[in-house]
């Protein structure tokens, strides 16, 4: 008889507390690109923590954030996975920091990108300004998509990499408004998350790690098959950079059969 294996349960890994110049209040998008930048620097430092040692190794990747918010993790996501196409969704109400409207955040991030692109090359922050002109100058940028990940059926389809952060738990708290909440909600969320990822395709959902909060494996391996679960620590990013306090991350990663 076969063995069965074992979960990979991976050990905390854990932030460096660092400052960083003065950032956005909350998660909007600033005026200033170079606060811009800042506080992309920040957010993918945790994306690439959230990654690491997944197996990624296509190049020019089709990713899907799931929850983008005002697109920090998307831009990330581009950049950390040198994607050739990445959809930000969101239902875009205004809540939990999210902008108001899907024409609010893509403008905003058009703003900045304008901004980037007109800076020397020899600017303070110039690995990071370097990067990210070179992927607005292939004519990459994210793109958002106003959707609901409950009750959709017009999600994006063939997707390499599908990324879900803070929002599955979220949705089962009913948050968001949906008139479906419950298991029934996270349910259908994973299962439209799966159909839009590509045979193959990768899967990382990350949620706080939060005692008494809902068990999302038994939706997410319905639908994929388990690759890891990983333990992060990562210091909060505030108005000036890493806060004293620091939040607890669990990592699922799964992948498409």
């Amino acid at each position: 008889m076969a063995k069965k294996s074992k979960r990979l349960e991976i050990p905390y890994f854990l932030a460096r507390k660092t400052c960083s110049p003065t950032i956005p209040k909350d998660m909007q998008t600033p005026n200033n690109s170079m606060e811009f930048i800042e506080r992309l620097k920040l957010e993918l430092e945790d994306l690439r923590e959230f990654l690491r040692g997944l197996p990624l190794n296509i190049s020019d990747y089709k990713v899907g954030d799931f929850g983008c918010e005002w697109g920090y993790t998307t831009l990330s996501l581009m950049l950390a996975l040198n994607a050739a196409e990445c959809v930000g969704i969101d239902t875009f109400t205004g809540k939990d920091h999210s902008p108001s409207s899907l024409e609010q955040a893509q403008q905003g991030l058009d703003n900045v990108k304008a901004k980037i692109l007109a800076m020397p090359k020899n600017s303070q922050e110039d690995g990071l300004i370097r990067e990210t002109q070179n992927l607005l100058r292939k004519g990459r940028f994210p793109v958002f998509k106003q959707d609901d990940i409950v009750q959709s059926n017009s999600l994006p389809k063939n997707l390499d990499f599908a990324f879900c952060k803070l929002v599955l738990r979220n949705i089962h708290e009913g948050a968001y408004g949906n008139s479906i909440k419950g298991n029934q909600a996270v349910e259908l969320a994973v299962k439209n998350i799966a159909t839009s990822t590509k045979h193959g395709g990768l899967v990382c959902v990350v949620e706080k790690n939060v005692a008494g909060s809902v068990d999302i494996v038994p939706f997410l391996e319905a639908h994929l098959t388990f690759l890891r679960i990983c333990h992060i620590r990562r210091g909060d990013i505030g108005t000036n950079g890493r806060t004293s306090s620091s939040t607890s991350y669990i990592v699922y990663a799964y992948k498409k059969p």
